[in-house]
């Protein structure tokens, strides 16, 4: 899928669930992160999104923070988006930001289905 696909599914959801525009794009890239190899320890961050985005609040910045320790402790700077673990780590960094407005909606779909895209290349 590309960022127009994820973005259209999105608005379908919203308008058949009756969510917000944002959670409605959250779903939608949870559902796609679930169907992925996510290295070990980076399930309990998508684990606490899950819940997040199906309406149980977590701790959204604390996952987030937990997904950047893993990059770092895993990956030289800037060489995570170079490898199928480091791109699954991005795309799981855009389901733990709490909100964002129309612009931002857009650009993190484009950097999820970049990050997708290419992990699945590298399959």
């Amino acid at each position: 899928m590309n960022a127009q696909d994820y973005l259209q599914a999105a608005d379908r959801l919203e308008a058949a669930e009756g969510l917000d525009s944002w959670t409605a794009l959250m779903r939608v890239f949870v559902g796609r992160l679930r169907g992925m190899d996510l290295p070990a320890p980076l399930q309990p961050a998508l684990v606490e999104a899950t819940s997040h985005w199906c309406g149980q609040p977590r701790d959204l910045v604390g996952a987030n923070a937990r997904v950047w320790r893993y990059i770092e402790a895993t990956h030289p700077p800037g060489a995570d988006v170079a490898t199928p673990d480091g791109r699954a780590a991005r795309a799981l960094l855009c389901v733990l930001m709490p909100a964002g407005d129309d612009e931002a909606r857009s650009m993190t779909a484009e950097w999820f289905a970049a990050m997708v895209d290419e992990q699945r290349a590298a399959e």
